[in-house]
């Protein structure tokens, strides 16, 4: 018997097999393919954030206005780990001290702070603040286009394993010496400092000795005979360091040392040890301290967590911001 494609039941199964092929053709047009291996794989592109433009204070100077520094650096911390690129905007400042200069350029190139996002940047508008900002030696240290300004400061980085370097402090030593006294006899005071400095670096910036991370600027001021030298690295800073955090377990609960200003006192006194303890490691902090006392410093002050110290008086300020690392800045005058 003939088949009738026009009776009921292949009706019905025509129309099943034609809304199958519907389903099929859909599947297929909706189907994400992956590529074979060996074939480019198919990158999607992360839309791009945009510049954050973090504005310094117009009084840029870490020693005169530390709280105001400290917030614009950490503005910048936030940004980048966040991902977003930055732009460090010194276009409209009024004030600019060589410690501010020193800490930006260790923060442009500390990996831990920049998290590879973009950080772009600018000098002042103020001529007289530009100059300073060009000759500071800056700019050799950053990516820029065009001439690279000559630098007539010294802007030395260093990054040393368990050692100090008595050769680079004794040139760090002439270079203020031949400006402000028109000598190169050595300045004990001075040499002990930056040997100390150096050691002080190696004891307390990480968790374990060994490699360390310094930046030291020296500027001498054109108009007058003072040379301004800045010594910081970026650790965990003095009173986070080893040494610390176990006198404080040990000696501060018992004696009521309750915040990091109140451990100042002991610091100086060499109650805080460094981790050796072997004397021909230098006497650290405390030869600093007493060796800042010389007539010849017009001024010293030491930043480190939330603590500011003038050396000189012994005005100890709590921070509300801290500072995750150690500067010492001070100014060789003579008498």
């Amino acid at each position: 018997m003939k088949k009738l494609y026009t009776t009921s039941k292949y009706k019905k199964r025509n129309s099943s097999r034609s809304a199958k092929r519907l389903r099929n053709r859909i599947k297929r047009k909706n189907k994400v393919y992956i590529p074979n291996k060996g074939s480019s794989p198919v990158i999607e592109r992360k839309e791009r954030k945009p510049v954050q433009n973090i504005e310094a204070p117009k009084e840029f100077s870490l020693i005169d206005n530390t709280e105001a520094v400290l917030t614009y650096f950490k503005t910048a911390r936030e940004y980048l780990k966040e991902g977003f690129p930055i732009r460090f905007d010194i276009s409209k400042i009024e004030t600019l001290t060589p410690d501010a200069i020193a800490l930006q350029i260790a923060r442009i190139k500390d990996a831990n702070f920049h998290k590879n996002s973009g950080i772009l940047g600018n000098a002042p508008d103020n001529p007289d603040l530009q100059q300073l900002f060009l000759q500071s030696g800056f700019y050799q240290h950053v990516q820029t286009q065009g001439h690279k300004p000559h630098s007539k400061d010294t802007l030395i980085h260093k990054v040393t394993k368990n050692k100090v370097e008595p050769q680079l402090a004794k040139e760090a030593c002439l270079v203020g010496l031949r400006h402000t006294f028109q000598s190169e006899e050595i300045f004990d005071p001075l040499f002990d400092i930056l040997i100390e400095v150096m050691q002080n670096t190696n004891n307390h910036a990480g968790e374990t000795r060994g490699e360390y991370d310094w930046w030291l600027h020296i500027f001498n001021e054109p108009e007058t005979n003072v040379s301004k030298y800045t010594f910081l690295d970026l650790g965990v800073g003095i009173f986070e360091s080893l040494p610390a955090r176990s006198f404080k377990r040990k000696i501060g609960d018992l004696v009521g040392l309750t915040n990091n200003a109140s451990l100042v006192e002991p610091l100086f006194n060499g109650e805080i040890k460094s981790r050796t303890g072997r004397p021909e490691r230098g006497n650290g902090i405390p030869q600093v301290y007493d060796s800042s006392k010389h007539k010849s410093f017009n001024r010293f002050v030491m930043i480190t967590n939330d603590v500011y110290v003038d050396m000189k008086t012994l005005e100890i300020k709590k921070l509300k911001n801290n500072f995750s690392g150690t500067l010492f800045y001070w100014e060789l005058k003579k008498d």
